[in-house]
């Protein structure tokens, strides 16, 4: 039998950081604990989250700890939480992660297309949309009523991202004496995760729900018997491609190499890349957030890249280019994605209105991953990319920014570690 605590933060400042202690009184706990109240609250009327994070956006990075010893981590959260969001199906997002994360993934195709009787001349009428429902994602302010303020938060199973969790029915608290939970907020950047730049919010206080065994005979046993696990984490590095403005109405083919070392002597089974965008030009408008911000991976002309792992190439060609190619490899390395049809092409002036309707228009060219596997312990790992810089056009040569500036390539790979009790504490070691 268990029975349910909720824990309030043992510390606990908006746009900085909670911390949630476990009691170690109650013997065991279950690997399903969750978060409830991640989200932020406003001034101002109703704005929205952003599309690909939901209300998950507002955290940078998450911890779990035994007293001072790191168990398991993610960096650069925001980021990693949109890949894993699109890793759902179409259907799932709409019907169960809306809800949830308060994101507003998930597409339906509306209206009809048209045929002149006379000419035989089609006017496109069947255009792509994600307003069917929306009114999870709202981000109710202060001009709202206070039963729908309370409702800006989301609920965060911790399995879903830690795997330290997923690898283990159980945690005994007589190994991990001292269980920690440390939520860390965006600041500055937080700006950046909902429509209205120009709201002041503040990170909701969240609460920390856990299930304990409260038969006092099965939680000895249960501790008596544990030996340790093995889990999966997720290891996170950055490099920088430099932004390249080939001037008005001019191309340029860019190429930079780079020597990544957050994998090195890590057992690395896969790595997404995510192109992050660094010109808030390209995602904010009049103090206002386009939907996905800077929390996707936009798309680049002609973007290539080839992987030197271990001192040989990882593909046969001299660099892996295509966008649907690249999206299958991305597909086999780490599951089907929610991509509507244009979202991982150029964006560039005008794209997208033959497909989109205008809420989504603003999506197309914002989701464009690449990935593969690796399978293998990392000694060296070389990064080539390539892409053709475009620059603005007559009367704008701001124009097409989003194909021409810097960008942080943030990678995320899948290791292994591996947990195991002595006389002298816990040892964690990569396996």
């Amino acid at each position: 039998m268990s029975s349910t605590l909720y824990i309030d933060p043992s510390f606990n400042s908006s746009k900085f950081r909670s911390e949630f202690r476990v009691p170690s009184q109650n013997g065991v706990y279950k690997n399903d604990m969750r978060l409830l109240n991640i989200g932020v609250s406003k001034t101002g009327a109703t704005s929205s989250y952003n599309v690909l994070t939901g209300a998950y956006g507002v955290i940078e990075s998450i911890q779990l700890y035994s007293g001072s010893q790191l168990l398991d981590q993610v960096q650069v959260w925001s980021n990693y939480t949109a890949l894993k969001n699109l890793l759902h199906s179409n259907s799932q997002n709409q019907s169960r992660q809306r809800p949830i994360t308060r994101n507003k993934l998930g597409y339906v195709a509306t209206g009809l297309d048209t045929v002149d009787g006379t000419t035989g001349d089609i006017t496109l009428g069947v255009k792509q949309n994600n307003s069917v429902p929306d009114q999870f994602n709202n981000v109710y302010g202060s001009n709202d009523t206070a039963l729908e303020q309370a409702s800006n938060g989301s609920y965060l199973e911790l399995m879903e991202c830690m795997g330290f969790l997923r690898g283990t029915p159980y945690v005994p608290m007589n190994i991990y004496k001292d269980f920690r939970v440390v939520v860390n907020y965006k600041n500055s950047g937080l700006i950046d995760q909902i429509k209205d730049r120009t709201a002041v919010l503040e990170t909701l206080p969240p609460i920390l729900v856990c299930e304990y065994e409260t038969d006092p005979i099965t939680a000895d046993a249960l501790m008596r018997s544990y030996q340790g696990h093995t889990y999966d984490t997720v290891e996170h590095d950055q490099v920088q491609l430099l932004a390249n403005d080939p001037g008005v109405e001019n191309t340029a083919t860019q190429e930079a190499s780079y020597l990544v070392k957050g994998f090195n002597d890590k057992y690395i089974s896969r790595v997404a890349i995510v192109n992050t965008p660094t010109d808030n030009s390209t995602w904010n408008t009049a103090n206002a957030n386009s939907s996905m911000s800077n929390q996707g991976s936009v798309s680049q002309l002609d973007f290539g890249y080839q992987v030197r792992l271990n001192g040989g190439n990882l593909f046969p060609q001299t660099l892996y280019q295509g966008k649907m190619r690249r999206l299958a490899q991305m597909s086999d390395a780490w599951g089907s994605m929610n991509v509507a049809f244009g979202q991982n092409m150029c964006q560039n002036q005008g794209a997208g209105g033959a497909v989109f309707e205008a809420s989504a228009l603003d999506t197309v060219g914002q989701v464009d991953y690449s990935g593969f596997q690796c399978e293998t312990v990392v000694k060296e790992l070389k990064l080539n990319v390539q892409r053709t810089a475009v620059g603005g056009i007559t009367g704008d040569a701001t124009a097409n920014k989003a194909l021409n500036q810097a960008l942080n390539l943030n990678m995320y790979g899948i290791s292994r570690k591996r947990v195991v009790p002595t006389s002298q504490g816990i040892l964690v070691q990569y396996v």
